[in-house]
């Protein structure tokens, strides 16, 4: 059972997240991310000239800091024939970082999203200009007004597959 402390916090985040939601709009939404199927990448390809991704890990790839689940990971190497794809994570995971590097994906950790710095470096690191980017994550704040400041689409991912 929640403390009153806690149910409090909860329903502030709540407001917050309501307010943040009338400001910034990402350009798609979708429940997980391999909502975003093979079908749905050909047509952003097409109509928004995507070539690359910036991708959020926690609580877009995995739940509650633990292993990203398989699917995720298949869907991620279903994504790499087609787009450049790159980790952007405000945190840091040594065991998610050597994940990817085993993956030829660059993971930049630490990110401070949503500053601008570190969504510039992906696109130079992927060769790709921001509006040719798309950015996948959790967080209205630091990913889709962050991917917005940028000039990159983005997609709003509300909740984690959670294979158990």
């Amino acid at each position: 059972m929640k403390s009153l402390d806690e149910l409090v916090a909860n329903k502030i985040i709540d407001m917050i997240n309501y307010v943040l939601s009338k400001i910034i709009k990402p350009d798609i939404r979708v429940d997980k991310v391999t909502d975003l199927d093979e079908q749905m990448i050909t047509r952003l390809k097409q109509e928004y000239n995507i070539e690359g991704i910036i991708l959020d890990v926690d609580e877009t790839l995995r739940k509650d800091m633990k292993n990203i689940p398989e699917c995720n990971k298949e869907w991620i190497e279903s994504l790499k024939n087609k787009l450049k794809i790159i980790i952007l994570s405000n945190g840091n995971d040594k065991k998610i970082e050597e994940y990817f590097k085993s993956k030829n994906i660059d993971y930049i950790a630490f990110a401070h999203k949503p500053l601008k710095k570190n969504f510039l470096k992906s696109c130079e690191k992927m060769n790709l200009n921001p509006e040719k980017v798309l950015v996948i994550g959790d967080s209205l704040y630091s990913d889709i007004h962050g991917g917005n400041k940028n000039n990159m689409k983005t997609a709003l991912v509300k909740s984690v597959e959670d294979e158990r």
